[in-house]
């Protein structure tokens, strides 16, 4: 695969900038099925037992945790809701459909080069050449200024 212009460069960053947040709901949601698996079953209380947020009693602590990840998970959901608006916004002023589609597959759909040349019957080679002129054709269209190289 050859280098990357600065241009294609500074599309593929902004078109990418939340993934990290992504990937973070991701872990989010793992740890919220964990907790559920370790909850399940019938629990244990003791009448005369007040819990406390102390971690005294784990059944307590294990909902504050689920809680609070489902709120943040909200949170994060948001804010990538948003950000998807303003890439498809992006994405869908290039007017090849071909390449507006791999895009929308790569930058919202997280697909990887390889999984979008095997859905359009491409050879990786010729899928990394589709990365680069996609990369191309919505430079033009990316909001500059806000991604530092």
């Amino acid at each position: 695969m050859r280098q990357l212009t600065d241009n294609q460069l500074y599309a593929h960053l902004w078109l990418s900038r939340m993934w990290d947040k992504d990937n973070k709901i991701k872990s989010y949601e793992k740890r919220k099925a964990d907790i559920i698996s370790s909850l399940s079953g019938i629990g244990k209380y003791d009448a005369d037992f007040i819990p406390a947020q102390t971690g005294e009693n784990s059944t307590e602590t294990k909902n504050i945790e689920y809680s609070s990840l489902c709120q943040e998970i909200e949170r994060l959901i948001a804010e990538l809701s948003v950000e998807n608006v303003r890439t498809m916004n992006v994405i869908n002023q290039v007017s090849n459909s071909k390449i507006s589609g791999m895009l929308y597959d790569r930058y919202i759909n997280r697909m990887s080069w390889g999984a979008i040349g095997t859905k359009y019957h491409y050879t990786d080679r010729h899928s990394y050449n589709y990365m680069h002129k996609s990369l191309d054709a919505v430079y033009a269209f990316v909001p500059k200024g806000e991604i530092e190289l």
